[in-house]
């Protein structure tokens, strides 16, 4: 009988979600969760993506406020291309059950945040996937399963075809100047794609951002055993800048970018250096890492539990902007542009702020310009866009012929251009 309630939960589930045309995104819904990590297990920093025949598992880690232990439940959603939904029930996409619990957590140690880490591995014992495609792992508690707490997100390809992919300054906007050319090519020898306008969807992202994602791709060349993607107008991006760094691994001396710690119960406040906009300074090389973050703290061993929450203050001073807001941008925020990422202005200080409670580590990020009655945040606009900059770009290849009920995800690759700086 229980078993009975839970198909016919997840088929309602299935058939309102449906509906409502929920896009999934990596996002939290509260403020008891903090650093929401989706990654490749044992990877400092990676895309969320996984093979569907290797041995990799993909670790969705995460800190929940307090000592206290919740009992937090998972389900996975398989979703399209577009992260909706697929039509596909739980049982044709994975093998287990939904609802099972996150058994694997630490608490805190000698931190003036008190919380409690936990991690969930998938595919794991109990949860095995049968497709390809995007998944949304919905986190709740066991006992609220209709208050989902965040969701995180990842793909897992089936490498049917491979790709080759470069980046040029040369584009039909400009040469070498603010934005930069994506083309690439896909091999599918062995694969037979007989209406590849219609049968495959091409995802591209710059440094796994949502908000600028490019699709509705048609190859330009068609050979026999090759699509070529090559001067699309459609694959030019605003160039941008690297972004910006900032470092605190302890409340003992200032870190990158740090002009300031000083405590003020209950936490450690962070006040950094006064950020300026650079879109009319000349392009300077840094090596980032595109928008990520990674955990680390000053003479600790596992920076999953002995790592402190700070409040990190960020400044920028210019003059306010009427027509649009500015969002602080990164993967500190799941690169999500939204009222968590809207900066306010001071009109005292001149200078746009925003507070948010950090993890100890190494962060990225940028400001992004969001304009009135728009959802696409221009970089370049408070950063600048110099053709030398170094993203990186990510192209998704789903394969749905006539007749099949879901987005196979056949081919993924991640490339970094290399431009010359001098």
């Amino acid at each position: 009988m229980k078993r009975f309630w839970i198909c016919l939960f997840w088929i309602t589930g299935i058939s309102s979600y449906a509906f409502a045309q929920v896009k999934y995104d990596t996002r939290v819904n509260t403020n008891q969760i903090y650093t929401l990590q989706v990654k490749v297990a044992g990877a400092i920093m990676s895309e969320p993506v996984i093979s569907f025949d290797g041995d990799e598992r993909i670790e969705i880690n995460f800190d929940a406020t307090g000592h206290n232990y919740n009992r937090f439940a998972y389900s996975i959603v398989h979703c399209d291309a577009d992260w909706v939904q697929s039509a596909l029930t739980p049982i044709e996409y994975m093998n287990g059950f939904q609802g099972l619990t996150i058994d694997d957590f630490a608490a805190s140690i000698n931190t003036t945040t008190q919380y409690t880490n936990y991690i969930l591995q998938l595919p794991n014992d109990d949860v095995q996937f049968k497709t390809s495609g995007n998944y949304a792992v919905c986190i709740y508690k066991e006992n609220e399963p209709d208050k989902i707490l965040f969701t995180a997100c990842f793909s897992i390809v089936e490498p049917l075809v491979t790709l080759s992919a470069g980046i040029t300054g040369n584009t039909m906007t400009d040469f070498n100047r603010e934005h930069q050319q994506l083309n690439f090519t896909i091999n599918h020898a062995g694969v037979a794609i007989a209406y590849p306008q219609t049968d495959l969807k091409i995802y591209a992202y710059q440094n796994n951002r949502r908000d600028n994602a490019v699709t509705n791709l048609k190859p330009t060349t068609i050979l026999k055993d090759q699509l070529i993607y090559n001067n699309n107008r459609d694959l030019i991006f605003e160039a941008g800048n690297e972004y910006r760094r900032i470092e605190f691994l302890t409340n003992k001396y200032n870190g990158m970018g740090v002009a300031n710690i000083e405590f003020h119960n209950p936490f450690y406040n962070v006040e950094l250096m006064t950020d300026r906009p650079r879109s009319r300074d000349s392009y300077l090389y840094d090596q980032d890492q595109n928008g990520r973050y990674f955990i680390r703290c000053s003479s600790c061993s596992d920076p999953d539990t002995e790592a402190d929450y700070y409040i990190v203050h960020f400044t920028v001073a210019c003059d306010p902007f009427l027509n649009g807001a500015i969002h602080l941008h990164g993967n500190l925020l799941n690169n999500a542009l939204d009222e968590k990422s809207k900066m306010g202005y001071n009109f005292e200080t001149n200078q746009y702020e925003k507070s948010i409670l950090l993890k100890q580590g190494s962060y990225n990020y940028q400001y992004v310009f969001i304009e009135n009655g728009t959802n696409q945040g221009q970089s370049g606009v408070m950063e600048g866009n110099n053709y030398q900059t170094e993203n990186e770009y990510s192209i998704y290849v789903y394969y749905r012929p006539m007749g099949t009920r879901y987005d196979r995800l056949i081919g993924a690759t991640t490339i970094k251009n290399k431009m010359d700086v001098f």
